[in-house]
């Protein structure tokens, strides 16, 4: 018999919800926010290249591939990932079993997206996009292996770690990977490349950080453990993703490679950050919203708090990308993408949306309620691809709107569960987003003064944009420093102080304690009998 790991036996013991939590999430979303900052930058920053060195319209088949991509890599998993972050109690036939389903129908669904291939090619009526199927499809198995490995990093709460390896696998699989083809002129299988590049050197490296047992096990009670509450998790991932790429994959069939690469871009741009903040979320609030899930009143207060900082980070994010798109727009995807700055104007009114539903997702896996969340995303995914088909008559900017008026009316559905098992009034939801608006509304003012200059100047791209930044957060800093009450509110006040202490603390704290306090040694390696 194999022995416990002693990363499974570390996570098993921790049944209970211990009140050192707070610091523990800052730190985790300290750290994960940092790392997820710097990926955010390069992914930035190779998109940046990517656009300059790539078609729209090859991003389009691309755009048309991760459709498929998505969707099958949820199935894959079918949560058991985040069914072992969740569960109190955990043993190593949790986690075999584990391994051996979602690497299974990795497997399985790789099989069938090479098989089928040609078949979605045809729904595309895009022929060339069928060896671009069959070669991402090696992408399932190697993703189904990596589970195991990414959700114990995350039970344990070693975000550092985490986030070392996500942004490694990043910026060495696909950003060098993907701009060194595109270089010599690869195209669409620059991008293709890159993305199993990313996939492969992610799984490696986060097996190396835990070492947990690859043997198979088929056992009936440790399997009814995961998939009671993974198979409900699949089901509102699978509705999420649907409704994240149902809009791509109208666009892709009835509007065309091209259209669905600029809309793609202006997408992708747009929830960088939110994507950026999802991640964050999943990585620390939800195992952190676990251990509280049986004190409501703890759940309601840190629910309402991480609404009103999303508010802060989301809304004057989305009033400055909008007044200054065109120039934003210039700079990161090149002249030749003028046809994605509408899009990308009226995606920028969701953001806040988006960013919200990330944290009303992770309260409610959080107390267990995943088959009324499933319902939910599922009614999401529908009312996308229905919006999107009926705004596609009006092109992009017409599909843009639809999406964006469903991503609303799932922000508030969200929110509606969260309340039920928070216990949060409508009132103290609202009154946490109004700070925040105010002080967008300052930023708002002051960009657009500053934008409408320059270009009345003829300041020029790089320098507007520069010149709109600093007058944005100068703007900012006023008013938070003249009225803090007023424009930050008790849960901004919190959020700056706690930032300002933690800062603090990781300067007076030496490198050797530093590591030992973030509890970063690798997970013990399993040894045979």
């Amino acid at each position: 018999m194999t022995p416990e790991p002693p990363s499974t036996r570390a996570a098993a013991r921790r049944a209970g919800a211990p009140r050192g939590l707070t610091g523990r999430a800052i730190g985790g979303m300290f750290w994960t926010f940092s790392g997820t900052g710097v990926q955010v930058l390069v992914q930035l920053l190779a998109i940046m290249a990517l656009g300059r060195l790539i078609t729209p319209a090859e991003f389009g088949l691309m755009g048309a591939a991760t459709v498929v991509i998505a969707c099958s890599q949820i199935v894959s998993q079918i949560g058991v990932g985040p069914a072992i972050i969740q569960r109190r109690e955990l043993d190593l036939t949790h986690l075999r079993v584990a391994v051996t389903l979602s690497g299974t129908l990795g497997v399985l669904l790789g099989a069938i997206v090479w098989l089928g291939s040609p078949a979605i090619a045809a729904f595309y009526r895009m022929p060339e996009l069928e060896p671009v199927l069959r070669a991402v499809s090696f992408m399932f198995p190697l993703d189904g292996l990596n589970t195991v490995a990414k959700s114990i990093l995350t039970r344990e709460l070693r975000f550092r770690l985490y986030i070392a390896l996500d942004v490694g696998a990043y910026v060495l699989g696909y950003a060098l990977v993907g701009v060194a083809l595109a270089w010599y002129g690869f195209g669409v299988w620059a991008l293709v490349m890159a993305n199993l590049a990313q996939v492969a050197v992610r799984t490696v490296a986060m097996y190396a950080a835990t070492r947990h047992s690859l043997r198979p096990s088929l056992n009936l009670r440790a399997g009814r453990d995961l998939l009671s509450f993974g198979f409900g998790h699949s089901m509102a991932q699978l509705g999420t993703l649907l409704s994240q790429q149902g809009d791509n994959l109208v666009v892709g069939r009835w509007l065309g490679a091209t259209a669905l690469g600029v809309y793609g871009r202006a997408y992708n741009l747009m929830v960088m950050p939110a994507s950026a903040f999802g991640r964050t979320v999943n990585r620390v609030l939800f195992p952190v919203m676990s251990q509280v899930q049986d004190e409501r009143d703890r759940l309601a207060n840190a629910y309402e708090r991480a609404l009103a900082i999303v508010a802060f980070v989301a809304l004057p994010l989305s009033v400055f990308l909008w007044v200054v798109a065109p120039e934003f727009i210039a700079v990161v995807l090149g002249p030749a993408w003028g046809g994605v700055v509408l899009p990308f104007r009226l995606f920028t009114v969701g953001l806040l949306f988006r960013m919200s539903s990330k944290i009303s997702d992770a309260c409610t896996k959080a107390a267990g309620e995943v088959y009324f969340r499933a319902l939910i995303q599922l009614g999401y995914a529908a009312m996308v691809v229905v919006a999107a088909i009926i705004g596609q008559q009006w092109g992009v900017g017409g599909v843009a709107v639809a999406v964006s008026i469903a991503m609303g009316i799932n922000w508030l559905s969200m929110a509606g569960l969260s309340r039920s098992v928070t216990g949060l009034s409508w009132r103290r939801f609202a009154r946490a987003h109004l700070p925040a608006t105010l002080l967008t509304a300052v930023v708002g003012v002051a960009a657009g003064v500053a934008a409408r200059w320059g270009r009345a100047a003829d300041l020029g791209t790089i320098p507007l944009l520069v010149v709109a930044g600093l007058v944005a957060a100068a703007a900012l800093l006023a008013a938070s420093k003249l009225r803090p009450q007023l424009f930050l509110g008790s849960h901004g006040l919190w959020a700056t102080s706690q930032a300002g202490e933690l800062l603090r603390k990781i300067g007076r704290r030496r490198p050797g304690r530093r590591a030992a306090a973030e509890g970063l040694a690798p997970a013990g390696k399993v040894n045979p009998k």
